[in-house]
């Protein structure tokens, strides 16, 4: 319900009025406009891209501050961006950009000769499956691909030392669990 009020020949209105009309000031200006249901559509498309979004960053999550692998990355960030969002938005737009190149990644961490030490390791990290039920694709970002997707991201930047010495294909628990010490501060 809009609440009216008129002091010394001054009228001003806020709230809404039944669905229809939103009366609200700004700077001290009244204004009127039309009430609008936010839309969320939950379509395929949009459930793909908050899957890989949110899969990315709770793949993060285990990578503390002044960790081994925070001091990787630090230099790399733009001056006024997070280093978290750094990673995700890099992960976003360079590796898993679009569906495909994410059930690519669910594919190959999958296929990988050491997937339980993956998943292991993804354990001893904390990680846990995400999943978005309007997705359109077939898989859920499961804890092991949100492991395999920072180590990805590691060669991806050129990291050159251990672990990333040796290619990811032939990655053994030794390597996998390099990979989660540097998370540790």
């Amino acid at each position: 319900m809009a609440k009216v009020t008129g002091p010394l020949f001054s009228m001003s209105a806020s709230g809404t009025l039944g669905k229809a009309l939103v009366f609200a000031g700004w700077k001290g200006i009244g204004y009127v406009r039309q009430w609008v249901v936010p839309s969320n559509p939950q379509s395929g498309a949009q459930g793909d891209v908050r899957l890989i979004l949110g899969g990315l960053a709770k793949g993060c999550a285990p990578i503390e501050f002044d960790s081994d692998f925070y001091d990787r990355i630090k230099a790399l960030v733009p001056t006024g961006q997070s280093w978290i969002s750094y990673l995700i938005q890099y992960m976003r737009n360079i590796l898993y950009s679009n569906s495909t190149l994410y059930e690519a990644l669910i594919t190959d961490v999958q296929g990988h000769t050491a997937y339980a030490d993956w998943q292991d390791a993804a354990d001893d990290a904390n990680l846990h499956c995400f999943d978005i039920s309007y997705k359109s694709t077939s898989s859920a970002f499961e804890k092991a691909a949100q492991l395999y997707a920072i180590a990805e991201l590691g060669f991806s930047l050129g990291f050159t030392t251990s672990p990333f010495d040796t290619a990811l294909a032939s990655w053994t628990a030794t390597e996998i669990d390099a990979l989660v010490a540097e998370f540790s501060a």
